[in-house]
C-alpha cells in the first residue's frame, strides 16, 4: 500500500512539473511572440539584364551578361528591411544603381515604314533607376510551424531614367534630337505569397513570388525569389538566392513620346540578415 501511494506520488508529481514547464514555454513563447522584430538586410544582386526598349524613334535592345553590367557599374545601392509582430510583418526594400555601357541602337525616321528608314548608331547609353517596395505581409498558418505560408500585398515604385549620346559621327548629327534624355516612373501594385520552412537546426529555405502592375504602372511585372539561409549567429543568417524579375511597361503613346520596355533582370542574390 505504501509502495503504491509512494508510485503515485511520484507519477502526479511528475505530471504536474510537466504541465508547469508547458505552461512555462507557452508563456515564454507567446511573450517573445508578442515582442518586435526587425530584420536588416544589405545584398548584392548579380542580375543580367536582357531587355528591348523604345523611346520614341530610338530602339535599344540590351543583352548583357552580369559580368559585363559589373565592368560599367558606377554604384549600386541595394538595401531592404523588414519589421513586425504577431501575424503582421512590413517588408521595404530599396535598390537604387547607375551604369553606362557603349552599344548599337536603331533610329527609325518614319515609323510606319521601319524597314526602309531605319539606321544604326552607336550611343553611351546610361540608365539610372530606383526601386523601392512597401509591402504588408500576414502570417496564414501557425506562429509556431516550422513550415509557415504568408500573403504580401504591397506597392512598387519605379524611376527609371535613360539617357544617350552619340559616340561617333553620323547623319543624326543633323538632327536636333541628341543628347536624348528620357524619364519614367510608375507604381505598380502587388499581390502574391511568401514560404519559409526551417528544416534543420541551422537550416531554412525562403520562397517568394509576387505578380502585378495590371495596367495601373506597367501592363504586368513578375518577381520570383528562392534562397537558403544559414544561421552563422543568433543575430545573423548568411543567405544564398536567386531572384528573376520581368516587368511590361508601356506608357501607350506614339511618335516622339513613345515608351516601352520589356525587361528580364536575373541572377544570384548574397546577403546578410541581421536580427534584433
Amino acid at each position: 500500500m505504501k509502495q503504491f501511494l509512494i508510485v503515485s506520488l511520484l507519477f502526479f508529481s511528475s505530471f504536474y512539473c510537466l504541465k508547469a514547464q508547458e505552461k512555462t514555454d507557452d508563456l515564454l513563447n507567446d511573450k517573445q511572440e508578442n515582442k518586435w522584430c526587425f530584420e536588416l538586410t544589405p545584398y548584392f544582386w548579380a542580375a543580367s539584364i536582357h531587355n528591348n526598349m523604345t523611346i520614341g524613334h530610338v530602339s535599344l535592345k540590351r543583352d548583357h551578361k552580369f559580368k559585363d553590367i559589373f565592368d560599367n557599374l558606377k554604384y549600386a545601392i541595394p538595401i531592404h528591411f523588414e519589421f513586425g509582430k504577431n501575424r503582421w510583418t512590413i517588408i521595404t526594400d530599396f535598390f537604387y544603381s547607375k551604369d553606362e555601357v557603349t552599344q548599337t541602337a536603331q533610329y527609325t525616321f518614319f515609323q510606319k515604314l521601319p524597314s526602309i528608314s531605319t539606321v544604326d548608331f552607336i550611343t553611351d547609353y546610361t540608365v539610372t533607376k530606383m526601386q523601392c517596395e512597401v509591402l504588408g505581409d500576414y502570417l496564414v498558418t501557425h506562429k509556431r510551424s516550422k513550415s509557415k505560408v504568408s500573403v504580401i500585398l504591397g506597392v512598387r515604385y519605379t524611376n527609371q531614367k535613360n539617357d544617350l549620346e552619340l559616340v561617333s559621327e553620323s547623319i543624326l548629327d543633323t538632327l536636333d534630337y541628341f543628347p536624348l534624355s528620357y524619364n519614367v516612373e510608375y507604381f505598380d501594385p502587388l499581390i502574391g505569397l511568401r514560404y519559409k520552412i526551417q528544416f534543420f537546426k541551422n537550416w531554412k529555405f525562403y520562397f517568394r513570388k509576387d505578380i502585378g502592375g495590371f495596367s495601373v504602372g506597367s501592363k504586368f511585372t513578375c518577381n520570383l525569389m528562392a534562397q537558403i539561409a544559414y544561421q552563422a549567429a543568433r543575430f545573423m543568417d548568411i543567405e544564398l538566392g536567386y531572384r528573376w524579375l520581368y516587368v511590361n511597361y508601356d506608357n501607350n503613346k506614339t511618335g516622339i513620346d513613345q515608351y516601352n520596355n520589356k525587361s528580364h533582370e536575373m541572377g544570384a542574390v548574397i546577403s546578410l540578415k541581421f536580427r534584433w
